[in-house]
């Protein structure tokens, strides 16, 4: 249940069928034999994408076992930086284990990135510390994106567990989803709370929010797009270029998730999984995802233009 519950708070912006499709995985995952026996076969294997389907198959049951995996996947690819995400993140649930390492090979291998800041951040502020706690904020606010590697993951790990053949893609993408909802999200509450009320008064800390409202704007899942559509709403005034732009983002995936979710996408037949998992693999944001099932059900990937705009 504590599991559950923490999915649930990531996971505000998402639509029901979304939620619902990550607590089934949730529930499943790690318990049932033949997520074990996927696993078995998985760790056996040699190549990236293998070893870390392994480690998130068994990261509910034996968060050890699963960090030595995730280590062996980023040792066999070393400048991938998802893989370093997910170690990294599953790292800092675990109290014998620090995560720094891995934060700092995130940075230089995708420097752009302001997650690798996200840590530190998040230690900061349950530290009270306050320089580190700035310091982490402007850091996130001068990168351009912040991107946990969700499509990428879903996708390529997905299709290694369906690949042994003990699981079908459904069933391969929800045990995956589910785990990796909760191995890569992190809790956004620090940065949020850090781009609030009195601190916005102070001329660096607002500068170092709007470019953090950027970053998270330009994320890759919609989890981190929209929180980064709440805070580009406080720091920018309203009815400024930013903030319209706010707006339009919020419109336009208030009208895809809900088309989405017409769709009846949270159960999958075989094949639509399996398309699914090629976009996942094919583009790097989830909005992107979810235009190209759009496109797939025949329905138009945007929303109308709103009556009277220029646009």
């Amino acid at each position: 249940m504590k599991l559950i519950s923490r999915i649930a708070v990531r996971t505000k912006w998402m639509s029901a069928p979304a939620v619902a499709l990550l607590l089934s995985g949730c529930a499943s995952s790690g318990v049932s034999e033949h997520v074990a026996r996927t696993a078995a076969q998985l760790q056996r294997q040699s190549d990236a994408d293998s070893l870390a389907a392994a480690g998130v198959l068994l990261a509910l049951r034996n968060k050890p076992q699963a960090l030595v995996l995730l280590a062996r996947a980023s040792a066999a690819a070393p400048e991938r930086p998802e893989l370093l995400w997910l170690r990294a993140h599953l790292c800092e649930e675990e109290p014998s284990c620090n995560p720094q390492a891995d934060e700092d090979r995130l940075r230089q291998v995708s420097p752009d990135n302001g997650a690798g800041w996200l840590g530190a951040l998040t230690r900061a502020v349950k530290a009270h510390d306050e320089a580190v706690r700035d310091a982490a904020l402007i850091s996130i606010g001068h990168t351009g994106r912040v991107d946990i590697y969700w499509t990428t993951l879903v996708g390529r790990l997905s299709l290694a567990a369906a690949q042994t053949g003990k699981m079908s893609p459904s069933d391969a993408m929800i045990n995956m989803t589910g785990v990796i909802s909760w191995l890569a999200i992190p809790a956004y509450a620090p940065a949020s709370q850090s781009c609030i009320g009195e601190r916005l008064k102070r001329p660096e800390i607002l500068e170092a929010c709007r470019g953090l409202a950027s970053a998270f704007e330009n994320g890759d899942t919609v989890i981190t797009e929209m929180l980064g559509v709440e805070i580009a709403k406080r720091v920018w005034p309203e009815g400024s270029p930013e903030w319209k732009a706010a707006v339009e983002r919020r419109r336009v995936y208030d009208y895809r998730v809900a088309a989405v979710g017409a769709s009846g996408s949270a159960t999958r037949s075989q094949a639509q999984a399996l398309r699914y998992l090629a976009w996942s693999r094919e583009w790097h944001r989830e909005q992107e995802v979810m235009r190209a099932e759009l496109l797939d059900a025949g329905k138009p990937p945007d929303p109308p233009p709103i009556a009277g705009s220029s646009s």
